[in-house]
């Protein structure tokens, strides 16, 4: 038969063939082999194992739905009148025919590729390729590879020796590739119109076929920009390094190795960017239609970008400090503001920086510099953090010290070895007056606080756990308040009360706080009696001069701190340029710390502090928040707080119902010995803990009493104090442990004693039920999608924990769900995850 009448046969009504048996005169409804193959064999078990579907559960007794027709029953249906066509599993002889014609018109070149990993494509064809070839664009390794020349033409390639060369030049292929993936993007014509992003996606798969598969130069330049790719993120990284040095040596003002090190990023930025933009010129033409690569290049793009703006950054503040360090017979204030000015100019670089950063893909570097590159990140973000609070700080100093006028300050010093509520004992304080910056009178009474004893005009009674030391409340104690706003507000009052005058703010200074100046300022000598203090001895060779010099039995056992008093003024109104930044940087650790706690009368100072966390503010808390915070108050335990070990222990436990009962642990541990001077006294301790405004005590134990015979009697005209009163609000004194409960700050407190000696560990224990359950939290933070798609309710639960001021004390917490519930998401430092809840591994609380 001719292949013409083939083609018209193929234009007659063929015949009906089965779709089961592939025969012809009937259908599949009359097959005797399907109607056969429907019996289903006797089995006590399915031969497999079936699908299980989740669908919602009906209760209801189940009815055909009235939507459900029979065809079957339907005799002028349309779908009755229409038999069954088997599937061609043969080609005709017209479908050979045309077959060899495409492969006669269409010459193909064949050559070996190595492709790893492999990619196929499936086997069905994908409508982005129809208008292109039958063929796969990838096989698997060694196998070879057609490409019709109606797709792509490639210049003839003879193999030799087995290495194929090019003849015609790399521009000449090039020129010729970019014209024929046009042509082929024009084929794709209407289709292409509706579907650009699988458009990307074939364009992009075209691209990298001729980058991966062409020989010769093709595969010579992808090679090359391969090992350019190290070079660049070499020079990237030692740049980076060179940047962190000269950061590092701009904290310290040390300026020549800050410029060099500058000159050395720049250097090597400059041999990044110069690499980049000659071997990788045709890379970055090409990159936005291949992704893989194109996000290789954006994150060195990035990189160069980010360190030349730190580098600019860095110039910045190099130029301000040599530039305060011109004049040096310029006031600390002129300096300062000199610096501020330049660091003002650099933060937006060093923000714009951490940007470009933040747009870095780590693993697109090779794998030598991912871990550098992710250290001097976390590195630079910290920094950033430091420079822009010192940013802030230097505007908040300016108007603190005196920017608008005249200013005096009361300078209360405490010591955390004998730990109070804000921070330790006011043993010793000063009066600082201050303008436009520059201190012009610092007056350290010798008595110390015990000064005003005699001067005080009021009499009242001071808190409970303190008639252990004085039937009268006096200056020495009057910070009694964990929130320092409410204790400056008393300090203020018990010194107007005993000098009639007043004053414009507080600020508390912890005895570390010495150890950071001295350590910047160098050993300072008292030729009165002939000690040299340095950050190391200070402490300890202080604290044995006011306990037990020859000024004590004068009355005068802080005369030691007003004779060095005038030395850290003379060494601070000159002081060298190097030393501003590092004065700047310890100064702003400390106020992050509390060792260094401020309340202003002024408003704007004042909420300009608080907005900075430098106020020592009680931290106010949603109705729904956890909340915990421990005060530790020494009296009559000397100076035992230095040999005392703390750790808090804290556990959430949640009920099925949405209760949730937390226990405080709290472990003490003092390491001194008996009878040793100053540290070995037993540590009598008043602890409060403080948790959310309504949470009931459940129980509490381990608590440890003076003897009552100790406590001092007020006079009975004594007034009872206003501040007191309305601060703490008592709820009740436990009868089973005589914890005594209170409302103070918007929060509820538990306070009891615990006494430990030297050598012994002491454990207390407060249980108590939050007032709100975790069902009836919000969920408004859900998302929206999972909230449709899981139908899951997703309940928020928050440990809010601040430290009290002098102490670094241990810190862990855990807490445990019901089988109902699970973890689905967590925020915060040191954080485990388990399967019934979470922890928070034990760390050092000291921010």
């Amino acid at each position: 038969m001719s292949k013409i009448k083939k083609i018209f046969d193929r234009k007659r009504p063929q015949l009906r063939r089965c779709a089961f048996c592939d025969k012809s005169g009937h259908n599949k409804s009359t097959c005797e082999k399907f109607q056969a193959s429907l019996i289903i064999p006797k089995s006590s078990s399915p031969a497999f194992t079936p699908i299980k579907f989740f669908v919602h559960h009906v209760t209801t007794t189940p009815t055909h739905s009235p939507h459900v027709v029979n065809l079957k029953k339907q005799p002028d249906s349309a779908l009755d009148r229409i038999q069954s066509v088997g599937p061609q599993s043969h080609q005709s002889d017209f479908e050979d025919a045309y077959k060899k014609i495409k492969e006669s018109s269409s010459p193909k070149i064949s050559y070996p590729i190595t492709l790893e990993p492999a990619i196929e494509q499936p086997e069905e064809e994908s409508p982005a390729f129809n208008k292109f070839t039958t063929e796969k664009l990838f096989r698997p390794l060694n196998s070879q590879i057609t490409i019709p020349k109606n797709i792509i033409s490639v210049p003839k390639i003879k193999q030799e020796n087995k290495l194929l060369k090019v003849k015609q030049s790399w521009k000449n292929w090039e020129t010729k590739t970019a014209q024929h993936l046009e042509d082929a993007t024009k084929d794709f014509g209407g289709w292409m119109k509706t579907n650009l992003i699988l458009q990307k996606t074939a364009v992009s798969l075209a691209v990298l076929a001729i980058i991966l598969v062409l020989p010769g130069k093709a595969n010579s330049y992808y090679q090359d920009v391969q090992l350019t790719k190290n070079k660049i993120a070499s020079d990237s990284t030692n740049g980076f390094m060179s940047l962190q040095n000269s950061t590092a040596a701009l904290m310290q003002s040390n300026l020549p190795t800050a410029q060099m090190a500058i000159d050395e990023a720049l250097n090597s930025f400059g041999n990044a960017v110069e690499t980049m933009q000659t071997k990788h010129q045709v890379l970055q033409k090409i990159v936005s239609v291949i992704p893989v690569m194109e996000n290789e290049v954006k994150s060195r793009q990035n990189l160069l970008l980010a360190g030349q703006k730190i580098a600019l950054g860095n110039t910045y503040l190099l130029k301000g400090i040599g530039e305060s360090q011109t004049n040096v017979s310029s006031t600390l204030e002129e300096r300062m503001n000199v610096v501020m000015d330049h660091l003002h100019a650099a933060i937006p670089n060093y923000q714009a920086a951490m940007d470009d950063l933040s747009g870095v893909d780590e693993t697109a570097l090779p794998l030598a510099y991912q871990a550098p590159f992710k250290d001097f990140k976390n590195v630079f973000g910290a920094v950033l953090s430091d420079l822009k609070n010192l940013s802030d700080l230097g505007g908040s100093l300016k108007e603190i010290f005196g920017a608008r006028g005249q200013r005096r300050y009361l300078l209360v010093f405490q010591n955390p070895a004998e730990l109070r509520p804000t921070g330790g004992f006011m043993g010793s304080f000063a009066i600082l007056d201050v303008k436009d910056g520059k201190i012009l009178n610092l007056e350290v009474p010798p008595g110390g606080t015990y000064d005003l004893q005699g001067q005080l005009d009021q009499y009242v009674i001071p808190p409970t756990p303190l008639l252990l030391t004085n039937k009268r409340w006096e200056f020495q104690d009057s910070n009694w308040f964990p929130d320092f706003s409410v204790s400056a507000q008393k300090i203020l009052w018990f010194y107007r009360h005993s000098r009639n005058i007043t004053a414009d703010g507080v600020i508390a200074i912890n005895a570390s706080v010495l150890e950071r100046l001295l350590a910047i300022t160098g050993p300072i000598s008292d030729t009165k009696r002939g000690l040299t203090i340095s950050a190391q001895s200070a402490l300890p060779t202080i604290q044995k001069v006011v306990e037990s010099g020859p000024e004590k039995d004068a009355h005068k056992p802080k005369q030691i701190l007003s004779d060095l008093a005038p030395q850290f003024i003379e060494h601070f109104q000159n002081s060298q340029p190097k030393d501003l930044i590092p004065l700047l940087t310890n100064l702003q650790d400390a106020l992050s710390k509390k060792e260094i706690q401020a309340y202003f009368i002024d408003q704007t100072a004042q909420n300009a502090t608080e907005q900075m966390g430098w106020a020592g503010k009680i931290l106010p808390t949603n109705s729904n928040q956890d909340y915990l915070a421990v005060f530790n108050t020494n009296i009559h335990g000397q100076k035992s707080d230095a040999k005392i070990n703390q750790t808090i222990s804290h556990q959430a436990i949640v009920e099925n119902d949405g209760t949730i009962s937390d226990t405080v642990i709290i472990t003490r541990t003092h390491t001194g010995t008996d009878q040793e001077e100053m540290y070995g006294a037993p540590n009598i301790d008043y602890i409060r803990v403080y948790v959310p405004r309504g949470s009931e005590l459940i129980s509490a134990n381990g608590f440890t009493w003076p003897d009552e015979a100790n406590f001092h009697v007020p006079e009975n005209y004594y007034k009872t104090d206003d501040l007191l009163s309305q601060t703490e609000k008592e709820i009740k004194i436990d009868e089973r442990t005589g914890t005594r409960v209170t409302e103070e700050f918007n929060k509820t407190a538990f306070g009891n004693w615990v006494i430990t000696t030297p050598g012994q560990t002491t454990q207390i224990q407060f249980t108590y039920r939050l007032p709100f359950k975790i069902d009836n939290i919000s969920s408004g933070g859900q998302d929206i999608w999972q909230k449709f798609l899981s139908n899951k309710k997703i309940s928020p639960y928050q440990l809010v924990v601040q430290k009290q001021s002098g102490i670094d004390s241990g810190f862990e917490s855990q807490i445990i769900l019901p089988a109902n519930y699970q973890v689905s998401h967590q925020q915060g430092e040191n954080i485990q995850v388990a399967q019934n809840g979470a922890s928070i591994t034990n760390f050092n609380l000291d921010t």
